[in-house]
């Protein structure tokens, strides 16, 4: 019966056929459209509907926010049913952010020895799984977005899996340190500042870029060769080159697998690629993976003072503790002065931080702005010289829907200019080769 009564008002809304689109459509039309697309995935009609091609730029940001109920909705069938059934499906297809990874990984995994053994080891090591995947929370995805946005492997994303264990304070009997592991050298050849008070290496934000600014580089040095430049990020650039060079001159094969190179690195390579097996086909081998959200957790902002972090942290609500798990780069509890100190948040804690009036020391100013009925994000945006699209950005929002009592950032002027916020990710098809 309920079923049938669904129905029923999905017919009532598809035989009202494609309207004219007004410029400022009232509420209850655009929550009943709203209602249209979500019974539409949630049952399969009979028969063919007729589609309505309407952009929805015609609406952007044109909604207006309240915090009622539709009368045409209230206490119905469908008010009553459709949020649990919409739940229900949210559940059992909720995908996380190991889904995104395998979904984009596409490096070539051959069935090798060195590979199966290690694919063995993690699947017989769920509690090293378990930690390591732990850490990777707060940094899994902004380290997606960086990779993403060069369109490079997302392998690469695993890589501080297998260098650090994803421990941002890890440190090696060779010097290297951070989630990248990066010795001293190389990271002043890749742009990473030693101050005092301050390592790069060990700065989420800064060791990203060095790090992946390194494997671009190795990666044309080898001539696209992926494992080669992975394997030289283990080694160095001229232990592969020389290793390829022996066997050119020995009438070898100079594929990676072929290759004489120290153990430690012949047995890098085949961790990586056993770790994308196992995510790309965790059911398959019955791994649980601590589920992470493919959503922003951590976000930029800017300080160009110097400032404790402990007062940072205050005006964050969050304790010093959690900051500086985020920020392990600043080892002397200070920003730097003279310096634009990119620092990272957890993404909830900045309506805290920007809320305060007492936040003076950011290169950047906003402001936050109460939801009243009424509003509207594009009005919004309007009177504070800003975009739409910027707001979404600054704010997670997928569409234009705001409702009363929400909190937004709002930037004190346009900003933009900045590129402190993470960029919309597009899924895009890529072709490694190993030759």
């Amino acid at each position: 019966m309920q079923q049938a009564t669904m129905t029923l008002v999905l017919a009532i809304f598809v035989l009202n056929g494609c309207q004219s689109v007004p410029k400022e459509p009232d509420q209850a039309a655009i929550k009943a459209e709203q209602d249209l697309l979500a019974l539409n995935r949630v049952f399969q009609p009979v028969g063919k509907l007729t589609e309505c091609k309407i952009s929805h730029h015609q609406f952007d940001g044109s909604y207006i926010a309240t915090g009622k109920v539709p009368h045409y909705l209230y206490n119905s069938p469908v008010h009553n049913h459709i949020a649990p059934v919409l739940a229900d499906e949210a559940t059992r297809h909720q995908y996380d952010m190991w889904d995104t990874l395998a979904a984009n990984m596409e490096m070539p995994i051959p069935n090798n020895r060195r590979i199966r053994y290690y694919r063995k080891w993690f699947i017989t090591k769920p509690e090293h799984i378990d930690t390591v995947t732990t850490r990777a929370q707060p940094f899994l995805f902004y380290i997606y977005e960086q990779v993403e946005a060069r369109d490079l492997p997302i392998e690469l994303v695993l890589l501080p899996f297998i260098e650090s264990s994803f421990d941002q304070f890890a440190y090696s009997s060779q010097g290297a340190s951070g989630l990248w592991q990066i010795t001293r050298a190389t990271g002043k050849t890749f742009g990473l500042k030693y101050w005092q008070g301050y390592d790069g290496r060990r700065d989420i934000i800064a060791s990203t870029d060095a790090a992946l600014d390194l494997l671009e580089y190795l990666h044309k040095k080898f001539k696209g060769n992926w494992l080669h430049a992975i394997a030289a990020y283990n080694t160095g650039e001229g232990r592969v080159r020389n290793a390829i060079k022996k066997n050119r001159a020995a009438g070898k094969p100079t594929d990676f697998w072929s290759l004489q190179l120290p153990k430690e690195t012949r047995l890098y390579v085949p961790k990586l690629l056993a770790m994308s097996s196992i995510i790309q086909h965790k059911n398959h081998y019955g791994l649980q993976l601590n589920s992470i959200k493919p959503q922003p957790v951590v976000s930029e902002v800017i300080i160009n003072k110097r400032v404790k972090l402990k007062t940072i942290a205050k005006d964050a609500k969050i304790s010093s503790k959690e900051l500086y798990a985020l920020n392990p780069g600043y080892t002397g509890g200070y920003t730097v002065k003279g310096h634009d100190n990119k620092l990272l948040l957890p993404r909830d804690a900045l309506t805290s931080f920007y809320n305060r009036e007492n936040v003076r020391y950011t290169k950047y100013r906003f402001h936050i702005h109460q939801i009243k009925p009424g509003d509207s994000l594009n009005e919004i945006a309007q009177l504070n010289n800003t975009t739409v699209s910027l707001l979404r950005q600054l704010n997670d929002l997928t569409g234009s829907f705001i409702t009363a009592g929400q909190q937004l950032i709002i930037p004190h002027d346009s900003l933009n200019r900045l590129l402190i916020f993470p960029k919309n990710i597009k899924p895009n098809k890529k072709s490694h080769t190993d030759t």
